[in-house]
């Protein structure tokens, strides 16, 4: 795609918004194109941050100091393999879930933006003008990506360096100071140069975005994906995990997650709302978006990480295979296996006092000195036993 593509939808996108200020003279429409834009541009960054093509090299997400949201990286951090959306659109890496979910906290700005809203109430009404405002957004963020995909962007970038968190907090900011500038017109006439003030620093920032102009982000990653060589063949026998264990990991994952996330939004969403009056936006911050964003997202993280997966034994191997992505996740030939045994870890008091074990644990040491665990497995004995008949 040409360069210069982006650049005429990003530029016509705003003559729209001062053109439907001009026509409507309606302050609270043009902030609502404003937030719906940040709105858009920060679904549209988490989406890139999913489509990055190589792995994420250094630290996982960020983890409270007690490591209870540490199962979440792990599960996926391996895994190998993508997703198709569309045609037009990138496909997804499931291991880049964790790096969107740990951005997740980072769309509370957004709500934040709705108190500008509250406290300074845009005057006008919401005019039917609107509609193509928001058509002409879409199909600009809709371009960014077809850019990006025909420069291959997104196959030579990891997770975190795709988009900076900071893109979204500054997103945040520029709809904030929008919205709080418009609030101040209150002559109709007066709307379409307050638009166009605003849509100054929008431009500039899109520009960036777009991978125009000065100051590029840096977009990289060291990290690729190396083949992997897999037994040939029919498998001796096939073990999978038990789907009834993994979803009740799940649901604890993403509940561990979501609890974490409530309570750490919870003493400055009480403050600007006892400040501003506005409960309704202090429940959405703290219970409705763990619940319905956090919780699911977490949870999907660790469902996809087990739920599909098969470990397949070979004469000359063990071979982890995901069914859902069609990818082979490791091998571990017999020469470098050490031993395979399955341990119980439950405590000599949980079950003295008849209390429910958590299953057996699948170790599978390697010579190297590394150990594989496998949990949840549907018959961890049973790969033992098979493994020895090798």
């Amino acid at each position: 795609m040409d360069r210069n593509c982006p650049l005429a939808f990003i530029f016509a996108s705003y003559l729209v918004v001062v053109a439907i200020a001009a026509l409507s003279g309606s302050p609270l429409t043009v902030a609502c194109l404003f937030i719906t834009d940040a709105a858009v541009t920060m679904f549209r960054i988490l989406y890139e941050r999913l489509a990055a093509g190589r792995p994420q090299t250094g630290s996982p997400p960020a983890t409270d100091p007690y490591n209870l949201l540490e199962d979440l990286h792990d599960a996926v951090v391996d895994k190998r393999g993508r997703v198709p959306v569309l045609d037009s659109m990138p496909p997804v890496y499931p291991r880049n879930i964790p790096y969107v979910v740990e951005s997740c906290i980072l769309l509370y700005p957004l709500l934040i933006v709705a108190f500008p809203v509250w406290l300074f109430s845009p005057s006008g009404t919401l005019s039917i003008l609107a509609i193509p405002g928001i058509a002409i957004i879409a199909a600009k963020h809709f371009v960014f990506i077809q850019a990006r995909v025909s420069a291959g962007v997104y196959e030579t970038a990891s997770s975190r360096r795709i988009r900076r968190n900071r893109s979204l907090l500054l997103v945040a900011l520029l709809s904030g100071g929008a919205v709080a500038v418009l609030s101040t017109v209150s002559v109709p006439a007066a709307t379409m140069v307050a638009a166009t003030a605003v849509a100054a620093p929008w431009v500039l920032f899109d520009c960036r975005q777009a991978g125009l102009g000065p100051w590029l982000p840096v977009m990289g990653g060291d990290a690729v994906d190396r083949p992997i060589s897999t037994p040939r063949g029919q498998p001796h026998t096939t073990f999978a995990h038990d789907k009834r264990a993994v979803r009740q990991h799940a649901f604890g994952g993403g509940f561990l997650y979501a609890l974490y996330t409530g309570i750490s939004v919870m003493l400055p969403s009480v403050i600007l709302a006892v400040s501003t009056h506005a409960y309704w936006l202090a429940l959405a911050m703290v219970v409705l978006l763990p619940v319905f964003l956090i919780l699911p997202a977490s949870a999907l993280v660790v469902w996809i990480g087990e739920s599909h997966m098969e470990y397949r034994l070979y004469d000359n191997g063990i071979v982890a295979y995901d069914t859902y992505l069609n990818t082979v996740q490791w091998v571990a030939p017999v020469e470098d296996v050490r031993s395979v045994s399955a341990t119980d870890p439950t405590p000599l008091w949980r079950s003295s006092l008849g209390l429910p074990d958590k299953g057996l644990i699948l170790q599978i040491e390697r010579v190297t000195g590394e150990t594989i665990e496998i949990r949840r497995l549907t018959d961890a004995k049973g790969f033992e036993r098979a493994y020895r008949y090798l």
